[in-house]
């Protein structure tokens, strides 16, 4: 196809406005090579009943540009419908993942299908004729980048495999146009305002999480990348300690005696004890070595008290 070189100067119409959906399943690759082919044939099947179910199935028929990455899918529409591509589209989707999920197992007992999703709009060629350059902009790669955004990821990660099986997430834009407007039938603080940043991509913008189903992963399950909550928390501190906002308050009372023991090492006694107006009686029932300090008074250690 010839395109024709023009003037930097000139003008030129700017192609149609589309939404865009696209959808990813996770963990595709790690799918047995037998199953890989299930789980594709799956996704459109999947997201065409979601659209009837919503009573959008025109949608799915008119739909632009559709295309199948094999782990992947996606399709343009009139950007006026984007109010029901999140609700309840959204919605539905998670439904009809739910339903399949016994028709999988029954494949083998670990395959699922569990998707990301992600919606933007933007000005994108649209000949209708199925040609390479349609959909070719920046509207379709902002979409992909969500998709492939940390954030996104981690929802899914971060919940329970059976219960939260689709996690989408929109741009400020979708957010502001077809959330914010109240044209959409959800709610906005069932939005979770995020930062997305792709460093190799050099991009970087606001996106916003929906969860239809939000869940929390099972204690105890491994995870993807190894970097699950437990892990992260461990993490964090290594003594096991409660983080400082569940602790009690600790600030010293005026009424109160403290008496604290001098560790003897990095593994040594940790022991706090608070006592109140109890005759200056201070009942500690653990082995204590160093001094003891009472408010600024040293005292000498003492041996299995």
């Amino acid at each position: 196809m010839d395109i024709p070189v023009r003037a930097e100067t000139t003008s030129v119409a700017l192609p149609p406005y589309r939404a865009v959906l696209a959808v990813d399943a996770e963990k595709f690759s790690r799918n047995p090579a037998r199953y890989q082919q299930v789980i594709g044939e799956a996704i459109p099947d999947v997201l065409e009943r979601a659209f009837q179910r919503s009573g959008l199935g025109r949608l799915w028929a008119d739909r632009r540009f559709p295309r199948h990455s094999g782990d992947g899918y996606v399709i343009g529409l009139e950007p006026e419908h984007l109010p029901f591509l999140i609700h309840p589209f959204l919605d539905r989707l998670q439904d009809v993942l739910f339903d399949r999920r016994s028709e999988l197992s029954a494949q083998h007992p670990d395959l699922r299908l569990r998707l990301r999703a992600s919606i933007d709009v933007g000005p994108l060629p649209d000949s209708g004729t199925g040609s390479p350059i349609d959909a070719m902009g920046e509207a379709m790669i902002h979409t992909h980048r969500l998709l492939d955004a940390e954030p996104v990821k981690r929802a899914l990660a971060d919940s329970h495999p059976d219960a939260t099986l689709l996690a989408a997430i929109v741009s400020r834009r979708v957010y502001e146009d077809a959330v914010l407007s109240g044209f959409g039938g959800v709610h906005q603080s069932r939005f979770r305002p995020v930062h997305v940043s792709i460093a190799e991509k050099e991009f970087a913008a606001e996106g916003y999480l929906y969860v239809p189903v939000p869940s929390s992963r099972p204690p105890g399950a491994g995870e993807a990348n190894g970097d699950g909550a437990a892990e992260r928390a461990a993490s964090a501190d290594p003594t096991g300690a409660a983080p400082a906002a569940a602790r009690v308050d600790d600030r010293p009372d005026p009424n109160q005696t403290t008496a604290t023991p001098t560790p003897t090492g990095p593994a040594g006694p940790r022991t706090h004890n608070s006592v109140g107006t109890n005759n200056g009686q201070v009942i500690q029932a653990d082995t204590i070595t160093g001094d003891l300090s009472f408010h600024g008074k040293s005292t000498g250690g003492s041996e299995g008290r």
